[in-house]
């Protein structure tokens, strides 16, 4: 019976060492390719703002959204509306993101939206 033991004991450590190999294999390609299509525009424009300070004119976020990103600038007024509303206006008539756009990339994504945005920031 010990040797059964013995065995088990050793066949589960290996399961194990091949469950963390495979979830760090599946974590590296986590990202934008598991992301759906509606929430990729809306991690990408957040990640954009957040690189420019989390702060940004109202011109500058249009660039952003239409010039940058080649949207219809009609599909930013959602991004301001709702009680989980992910951009605000500040007092100074500027956009500023909410907590609630960092937080849905963190649970879409499972990364920080420092982290994400790395992705997003202009190569100079």
């Amino acid at each position: 019976m010990n040797m059964y033991k013995s065995k088990i004991e050793e066949a589960r450590n290996l399961l194990l060492q091949a469950t963390k190999i495979l979830n760090s294999l599946i974590e590296e390609e986590v990202g934008e390719s598991e992301l759906e299509d509606w929430m990729k525009d809306r991690v990408e424009l957040w990640c954009r703002i957040y690189n420019e300070g989390s702060v940004v004119t109202r011109e500058r976020l249009h660039e952003i959204w239409v010039k940058v990103m080649g949207k219809d600038a009609r599909g930013l007024g959602g991004f301001f509306v709702g009680k989980n509303a992910s951009l605000a206006w500040t007092p100074d008539n500027k956009v500023a993101l909410t907590k609630n756009a960092s937080d849905s990339i963190e649970a879409w994504t499972g990364m920080t939206i420092a982290e994400y945005a790395k992705r997003f920031k202009e190569k100079k």
